[in-house]
């Protein structure tokens, strides 16, 4: 195993999320392959395993780091329109979230065929960590008054197949695409979250 000093630790793991990312979103997860990414990154394919088991928890990684951004950027959306009635405010935050895709190519080309792969791919503990990223955020939304009907565990997963369905909807028009996905956004958060009038 390589012997790396904590700067080219850094620095190599920096490029790889750099790399990866670039080749992610050009090709797709599926097409891209470590020799790809090593190449793109002028390291030997030996020094790749030293930081990632395999391309997907690469992949993952950087998604998590780019919903990690996302969500950071969330943070003043919230303060902003805590005025709004909690369903309100968890749906136009949902729509704010697919809005705010557009300036992160690599989460907005995922879609069901891509969680599919990802799932048959990757051992269920390191999903299970991404689930609990999400509904770390869905306890922040608790600090603004929304609370859940049901366990957070169960709104993460529901919130998490909604926005694979949404993705999948984006060769839709976008007047199309944001009705549908309104209606199924007030079906769905009247039965996960109460409001001031239930």
């Amino acid at each position: 195993m390589p012997k790396f000093s904590d700067a080219e630790k850094e620095f190599i793991r920096q490029k790889l999320m750099q790399e990866g990312e670039r080749l992610f979103v050009s090709f797709g997860i599926k097409k891209v392959s470590i020799d790809e990414i090593v190449q793109a990154t002028g390291i030997a394919k030996g020094s790749f395993y030293s930081f990632y088991q395999s391309k997907e928890h690469l992949y993952m990684d950087i998604a998590g780091n780019l919903q990690m951004r996302m969500w950071q950027e969330m943070d003043e959306f919230l303060n902003e329109n805590r005025s709004l009635p909690p369903r309100e405010l968890c749906k136009q935050c949902f729509l704010w979230m697919f809005d705010e895709l557009q300036r992160y190519p690599m989460l907005k080309q995922a879609n069901g065929e891509t969680a599919d792969y990802l799932y048959r791919k990757l051992p269920r503990e390191v999903i299970e960590a991404h689930t609990k990223d999400d509904s770390h955020e869905l306890v922040k939304l608790q600090e603004y008054g929304v609370r859940f009907k049901c366990g957070i565990e169960i709104a993460t997963k529901t919130l998490q197949t909604l926005a694979i369905s949404f993705l999948n909807l984006q060769q839709d028009n976008a007047e199309d695409q944001r009705t549908i996905m309104g209606i199924i956004l007030d079906g769905v958060l009247k039965e996960i979250v109460s409001d001031e009038n239930d």
